[in-house]
């Protein structure tokens, strides 16, 4: 039969070599497609990375610059209460009687922030806390050689804080908030622990094994997720972090004679500057890499992994976040999975087509299954997002998403609209929870926020910000009276239906301010918190505006 086609084995062999030739190109094409696929899914899996850092860094700089407001808004009404008393009590002697005697009073309205009073006024120094003066003079202690003091001069007439330290006695961060008066001599100051700073940053959790820290202009870490690190210096070289642990381990030594809680403290310490050593022996120069490359994403190998690093800076602070490469990828799945999905997917039907004609209904199932992935990915995705935007314990807008809605609501209003933002606090909530426990105070906590959201209008907004804080967002209004109305008729409901359950009752104090289109959500806090402070003088329920 070979006779009767000439050159049939020629022809079978140009055949398979013709078979060969598509096969190598097809298997070329594939492979380039992918690599095109990679490089530009691989770009836009950047610029998603590059973004989330960047989000991650800003939000938390954000929050941070909220809670140095807030000292600095407490402090304003300290200082507000001291100018008051000086010019109704301008003796020395009175002033500190005055002092000691709000020292409790502070501590009862700033919980665990707050760690004393003092001041210079008329030549002397003067403080809220019990130690004799003698102890200050026999050290030769002098109050305008303090840092406050000298701070405060330099700050002329700015609420300025000390550079922040750890302390390993107390276990916390400290710092000093202090501002000079307008005489050029009266400095007001009280010491601030910053445990509100490391709570932000414990608490965040968007990336796996990530870190974050922040710092101040000297380097001093006065925020870690990793609570060793606290009070170290990112900016001392190598050789003084070694110093900071010989020192270390010398103070243990000669505490080893001393008290069990000395020398508990003096292990601490110790502890701390060696895993801080560690950490920078392993970062070396990863921080310069940062600091040439400022809210940049930079690469770096940390701890034996592929990291990326995002160093964001906001006046004298500085935001540092560490993120393993893998949980990164893993968080942005959706960025890069769907697209490559429907790479290989568009590939294999082109391919298969051209070889050997994929069949209609494969083509149609890769496409549903496609389809399900997708949607799947956009439901985890939704979830994911409304979760985000929920308080957990109330079911309330949380901090973030009611500020979002808030702005959102100031730039829509049109000029002649109005509202009111009124800032909540619950009066002696503390007791609960000291006498009662905490879960019956998460239950009492529940029971506002069914109140609260039961005597709004659904075009109101109510939110919990955190702890027993609420605050609402009363639309198309410029009434104060109509907030009022509100407040006397959640407190009066609460009562009565914690009496009906047999739990413990809260009165709700607050403080309203009009808002109107133009204003700032972080302009009316302050003005809404500063009617909340006077509504707060009687612990029952007050209510007072701006």
């Amino acid at each position: 039969m070979d006779d009767y086609i000439p050159g049939g084995s020629a022809f079978m062999q140009r055949k398979k070599l013709e078979g060969r030739r598509k096969t190598v190109i097809m298997v070329l094409v594939f492979i380039a497609v992918n690599i095109l696929a990679v490089c530009l899914i691989g770009r836009r899996e950047q610029r998603a990375i590059d973004g989330k850092l960047a989000e991650h860094a800003g939000e938390t700089g954000t929050d941070f610059q909220e809670i140095m407001d807030n000292y600095k808004h407490s402090f304003r009404l300290f200082a507000q209460m001291m100018t008051q008393e000086i010019e109704s009590h301008p003796d020395p002697d009175a002033i500190w009687d005055y002092l000691k005697s709000i020292d409790s009073k502070m501590l009862d309205i700033e919980g665990d922030t707050f760690d004393g009073l003092y001041m210079y006024y008329k030549g002397r120094y003067l403080y809220s806390w019990d130690t004799p003066y003698s102890q200050y003079e026999a050290t030769g202690y002098a109050a305008t050689e303090r840092p406050w003091y000298k701070a405060a001069v330099e700050g002329k007439g700015e609420i300025v804080f000390t550079p922040p330290y750890m302390s390993y006695a107390n276990h916390y961060i400290l710092t000093t908030i202090s501002q000079l008066q307008p005489d050029g001599e009266t400095v007001f100051a009280y010491d601030i622990k910053m445990g509100d700073i490391q709570n932000l940053v414990s608490g965040l959790d968007r990336y796996e094994k990530e870190q974050v820290m922040i710092f101040d202009g000297s380097g001093t870490v006065i925020g870690s997720t990793e609570e060793k690190y606290l009070g170290g210096s990112l900016y001392a070289s190598l050789d003084e972090t070694e110093d900071s642990v010989i020192e270390a381990q010398k103070e243990m030594e000669e505490t080893d004679s001393g008290s069990a809680e000395e020398l508990s403290k003096a292990k601490d310490k110790k502890v701390s500057a060696e895993a801080f050593y560690a950490f920078r022996q392993d970062f070396r120069d990863g921080l310069a890499k940062l600091l040439e490359k400022e809210d940049e994403t930079v690469s770096l190998t940390l701890d034996g992994r592929s990291q990326l690093g995002y160093l964001h800076k906001e006046q004298e602070f500085s935001f540092l976040v560490l993120v393993p490469v893998f949980s990164i990828v893993k968080a942005t799945m959706t960025v890069w999975l769907v697209p490559l999905l429907l790479t290989e997917l568009l590939l294999i039907y082109v391919m298969g087509r051209v070889s050997k004609g994929i069949k209609n209904r494969e083509l149609r199932d890769a496409y549903v299954e496609l389809g399900q992935t997708q949607r799947r990915l956009e439901i985890a995705l939704s979830a994911a997002q409304k979760a985000a935007a929920v308080d957990d314990l109330t079911g309330m807008m949380n901090f973030k998403s009611f500020r979002k809605e808030i702005s959102m609501a100031l730039e829509d209003m049109e000029e002649d609209e109005s509202g009111i933002l009124v800032m909540i606090d619950g009066d002696h909530f503390k007791s609960i929870n000291d006498n009662y426990g905490h879960s019956v105070g998460d239950e009492v906590i529940k029971l506002t926020a069914q109140m609260i959201i039961g005597r709004i209008r659904t075009v109101d907004l109510a939110s919990r910000l955190h702890g027993d804080e609420f605050a609402i967002f009363v639309a198309n209004t410029s009434d104060h009276s109509v907030a009022k109305r509100i407040m006397e008729d959640i407190n009066n409901t609460l009562g009565k239906e914690a009496k009906r359950r047999n739990m413990p009752s809260i009165t709700l104090s607050a403080g309203a301010v009009i808002a109107k289109h133009g204003d700032t959500y972080i302009s009316l806090a302050k003005a809404a918190d500063e009617a909340l402070y006077k509504a707060k003088v009687t612990h029952n329920g007050g209510f007072a505006y701006q």
